[in-house]
């Protein structure tokens, strides 16, 4: 947790050294939002998936959409924040009572060079249960870190038992061929936000889309592949393990990362207070 201050409900607290932090009980869900400029991205998108996300492990928010849009920006200016990722952790404490903490979290965003040049990503066997839905699960978490940092790449892309690919260990992925995308069925994934909008900008585009599954076989014929999420935008891709992928002069990919860019710069400029 980063900045001086945190919300626990509609309570702004200041973060001091030592400071009590919410303790909870079972299960509990969240969410990761982007802010840039002090506007956050797509908020609205994203307190939608929470609330289907809470309404799953039948947690009580302890407040509305609009109460915590209100609450959002009531912390981004407490914290003067620019640009940093946003979290909301729900869960119940011992006690039963329900707690929506909201705080700015360490956040590292891949640089330009990634832009320009594509990530070097790696197979992972391994899968995420209840896919849909944003769990907290710590076990998870630390395999990934583990992997990522023995296989020396930005991303892992996730292979479960049919060998087939499912999506990346924080993104959504996605493969060109010939002049159409496909990407793995929705019932596999987390339904990223940044998955919706390409959706949008493929349908926008006129670009076919199709969810189906991504047997790792696959991969020796891409002609381009990305993957998306909230810290990465519209990344490229270079390589899956020891293959190349020619993403960078791949015009549907080149598209659909332009047209995410001009998406995200046009709701900024419409929510400027």
């Amino acid at each position: 947790m980063e900045g001086p201050y945190y919300l626990l409900n509609e309570e702004l607290i200041k973060n001091e050294d030592g400071g009590k932090h919410p303790e909870f009980e079972g299960r509990t869900v969240y969410e990761v939002i982007r802010v840039q400029d002090g506007i956050a991205i797509f908020l609205e998108d994203h307190l939608d998936r929470f609330f289907r996300s809470a309404a799953y492990l039948d947690l009580p928010l302890p407040a509305t959409a609009e109460m915590i849009e209100d609450r959002v920006y009531r912390l981004i200016a407490a914290n003067q924040v620019g640009e940093q990722n946003l979290k909301f952790i729900l869960g119940k404490t011992a006690e039963g009572e329900s707690v929506l903490w909201i705080f700015f979290a360490q956040s590292l965003y891949p640089p330009n060079s990634y832009y320009e040049e594509g990530i070097a990503t790696s197979l992972f066997h391994i899968e995420r249960l209840d896919p849909n839905i944003k769990l907290v699960r710590s076990d998870y978490q630390k395999a990934v870190l583990q992997e990522r940092a023995d296989k020396g790449v930005y991303e892992l892309l996730l292979v479960d038992a049919n060998e087939e690919i499912t999506e990346g260990s924080r993104t959504n992925v996605f493969f060109v061929k010939g002049n159409e995308l496909y990407t793995p069925p929705a019932k596999a994934v987390l339904l990223g936000i940044v998955r919706k909008k390409v959706f949008e900008i493929c349908a926008n585009r006129k670009i076919p889309i199709n969810e189906t599954a991504i047997p790792v076989a696959w991969i020796k014929d891409a002609e381009g592949a990305f993957v998306s999420g909230t810290g990465n935008n519209v990344l490229p891709i270079s390589k899956i393990g020891s293959v190349a992928i020619p993403t960078m002069d791949n015009p549907i990919v080149q598209t659909i990362m332009a047209d995410y860019a001009e998406m995200v710069k046009a709701y900024k400029q419409e929510r400027k207070h």
